[in-house]
């Protein structure tokens, strides 16, 4: 079944179907060996997540963060060029694309106001997806798994000079890197000492 915004459970509003559904075609011509059903998950389970996290635990929150939580991975294709920039400023407005320079880090800190503290959520929500997807639970070791070590401790870098402005947020982000790395130790430590993920020998007859 594909995507459907009407069931995300998101208000109904056009400049959020609107980045939702460049997220979708992203997926769609980017990540075709997911299929419809994994692709209709990863929107769920991601970039609406991300765009219910920041509504569930910040009041405040400013309508271009939600537009760039839908957007998702599409939201690079913006920054790729002027006309990238002049089609987002058209569909989703000026301050959307302010949001996106500043997170970019081409933005104009004269112009910065809310975006700190809108950049900061976008970081915390994309992060959790990051971790939830990629670290936490993980059963195996695989070629990835050095890498995985480098976003944790990427995200747990970052978090520690940005978390204080969002406390909800920050509890929900703190367990998630604890399970995080508790997940990816295990991996370690059991790749140590094989013998001890096989029980007791049985007794010789």
């Amino acid at each position: 079944m594909p995507f459907d915004y009407s069931k995300s459970g998101l208000p109904a509003n056009p400049k959020w179907h609107n980045a939702a559904g460049f997220c979708k075609a992203w997926l769609d011509q980017n990540m075709t060996m997911f299929g419809p059903e994994r692709i209709e998950s990863f929107m769920l389970h991601q970039p609406v997540a991300a765009a219910k996290l920041i509504m569930d635990n910040c009041p405040d929150y400013s309508e271009e963060s939600i537009t760039l939580a839908l957007l998702g991975p599409a939201k690079g294709l913006f920054l790729e060029n002027e006309r990238g920039v002049a089609v987002m400023d058209q569909i989703f407005g000026a301050r959307t694309v302010e949001l996106l320079k500043y997170m970019a880090g081409t933005g104009s800190a004269a112009a910065a106001g809310d975006l700190p503290r809108d950049a900061t959520r976008l970081f915390l929500v994309e992060g959790l997806s990051t971790m939830n997807d990629q670290l936490i639970g993980r059963a195996r070791i695989d070629k990835h798994h050095q890498v995985r070590w480098n976003i944790l401790e990427g995200l747990e870098k970052k978090f520690a000079a940005a978390k204080g402005q969002n406390p909800a947020l920050d509890k929900i982000f703190a367990e998630a890197l604890t399970k995080s790395r508790a997940a990816l130790q295990a991996l370690d430590d059991a790749a140590k000492n094989p013998s001890a993920k096989k029980g007791p020998n049985p007794p010789k007859m």
